[in-house]
């Protein structure tokens, strides 16, 4: 640092002292000449007190106000907001709404509260539950959950989950002395062949059936049903499933058939005003289940058609194949989105393309431009959350956020599509004629702390009960996959309101020994609170409140 000499101008350019002269006798625009030395002088301390008031406006809100301390953390702050009478949602006073200020404080103290193993064999490193399923239908009565699960794609198994006396922490010893007459050691689904790889694990409780998606690389691909035998008991037929031997279970296997698709990416259960059982994402569109008939939803391209992914001539990842729509190509993800469950279905592509897709529209009357927008990676995830027009959407690229589908734009003319509806209605012979358009919406906000560098395969669940952000808003679990060690096996929170993530206790310690696949937000009978399953490596672990 140069020392300043009253007098002298310190160039820093030539490195040397001028003495500072009057306007009058100093040469033209020197820098050295008292009314420019003047005039740097007043930028310099005009740019420093600039930079103080920015420094100041930083610890305030949007209001002005200077907040304490205190009012970050979420419990304390919410309860001075709310004893001070500014308690509100963002744009006021409050740094939080109601929900919002209940859900962080929640999720702040969530610990780990046991685990289960479904393959005691297995080592603490060997193989990751890439699919699971938690739930507590049907064995309510004793107050026990269950879950069912699959390491690396095989070996699928089920096991009840014992809990303490305050039904908190999961424990075997008390849970074998509480019900003596059940059996608490995981149960391998034998009917189900080896050879088959599970992809994906649901319940469909409206007809109490375990669904399980399954590929094959010679038999195609298809969904596995398993139900306990005597439809119609007074005692649900989910416990049976969860509880008995395989000669006390149905298996039916479902097929596609004539290899029209061979890999199936994702599986979600209908709801109970739906008239199907189930959609499933496959490498060439969307299936559905419905009366035990697995069938394409999506009309199969021509037979001599061949499919995109054994063409020669490469393509980008991003151009779709000029034969087929979004909706017959790689589907990674589905979902019923809830303001029309019963006829409104939401599809991820590898493409990038997030599909919203009317079940009382033909096929052919689905438009690229009206029915479809952009993520800005493969939608590996999609979620309907809440009761709005609200879609959530994450995938490689660290790319998650949140739109609203009631805002999509449509850059085609409507008299020109109107007019290629009409030719497609009069003469049409299974091609799908439309021109790749850049349709896109724009999110309502993106998740910053998001990391996902290259994977598909991660988990994700999104929590919307009433009490946990439920009221417009909700949180996020989500599984961050990088190409670095540090943030690989972690897990992290995020609200649905400003997408910030949120900090989560124990699960921000988290360190799975890979990327963590599978993730449920659940609530067993009995439990007061929601809890997060999370697949580590070979064992299922349980984080909850700690009241």
């Amino acid at each position: 640092m140069n020392r300043e000499i009253p007098g002298f101008y310190y160039d820093s350019v030539k490195r040397k002292y001028f003495r500072i002269e009057k306007s009058q006798t100093a040469p033209a625009q020197a820098d050295w000449s008292a009314q420019n030395v003047k005039r740097r002088a007043a930028a310099e301390q005009q740019a420093e007190d600039e930079k103080r008031r920015q420094a100041r406006l930083r610890r305030r809100d949007a209001s002005g106000v200077r907040r304490l301390r205190a009012e970050s953390v979420p419990l304390m702050g919410g309860l001075l907001s709310r004893e001070a009478g500014v308690f509100g949602g963002r744009g006021t006073a409050a740094p939080w709404s109601a929900d919002e200020m209940v859900a962080r404080s929640w999720v702040s103290r969530l610990a780990q509260k046991g685990e289960i193993r479904l393959w005691p064999g297995a080592g603490e490193n060997r193989g990751t539950v890439s699919a699971m399923w938690v739930g507590g239908g049907g064995v309510e009565e004793d107050g026990l959950g269950a879950v069912c699960g699959v390491v690396d794609g095989f070996w699928a198994s089920s096991s009840l989950i014992p809990r303490d006396e305050d039904d908190r922490r999961i424990n075997f010893q008390f849970a074998a002395e509480r019900y003596p007459r059940l059996g608490f050691q995981p149960k391998l689904l034998r009917a189900i062949p080896r050879q088959k790889r599970v992809t994906a694990i649901k319940c469909h409780e409206p007809s109490s059936r375990i669904l399980l998606a399954c590929e094959d690389h010679e038999s195609g691909a298809g969904i596995w049903q398993v139900r306990a035998r005597g439809e119609g008991a007074a005692r649900s037929n989910l416990a049976q499933v969860l509880r008995g031997d395989s000669e006390e279970l149905d298996t039916e296997f479902a097929s596609l058939g004539d290899g029209s698709a061979f890999a199936m990416h994702a599986l979600q259960p209908a709801p109970p005003n739906s008239r199907l059982t189930c959609i499933a994402g496959t490498d060439r569109g969307i299936a559905q289940l419905q009366r035990g008939a697995l069938t394409m939803l999506t009309p199969p391209p021509q037979p001599g058609h061949r499919h995109h992914s054994f063409r020669k001539k490469k393509r980008p990842r991003t151009a779709p194949d000029p034969d087929l729509a979004p909706w017959q190509s790689d589907i990674l993800s589905v979902d019923f989105l809830h303001q029309n469950s019963a006829d409104l279905i939401l599809a991820g592509t590898r493409s990038s393309r997030v599909c919203l897709l009317d079940l009382r529209v033909p096929p052919r009357e689905w438009s690229v431009g009206s029915n479809t927008f952009r993520h800005h990676s493969s939608a590996a995830h999609v979620r309907s959350v809440g009761s709005t027009y609200h879609v959530l959407a994450a995938g490689p690229r660290d790319a998650m956020a949140l739109y609203d589908i009631r805002f999509l734009r449509q850059r085609q003319q409507q008299q020109q599509q109107q007019r290629q509806q009409q030719q497609e209605r009069q003469q049409w012979d299974g091609r799908w004629n439309w021109k790749w358009n850049d349709n896109a919406a724009l999110p309502l906000f993106t998740f910053p702390s998001y990391r996902n560098a290259a994977h598909i395969r991660t988990g994700l669940d999104v929590l919307t009960e009433p009490g946990y952000g439920g009221g417009g808003g909700g949180i996020v679990a989500a599984a961050h996959a990088t190409d670095g060690a540090e943030d690989r096996g972690t897990v992290a929170l995020y609200s649905l309101q400003d997408g910030a993530r949120i900090p989560a206790g124990e699960i921000d310690a988290i360190r799975a020994p890979g990327v963590v696949q599978s993730l449920m937000w659940q609530t067993l009978p009995g439990d007061r609170h929601p809890s997060l399953f999370v697949g580590e490596g070979p064992v299922v672990k349980k984080y909850s409140f700690w009241a």
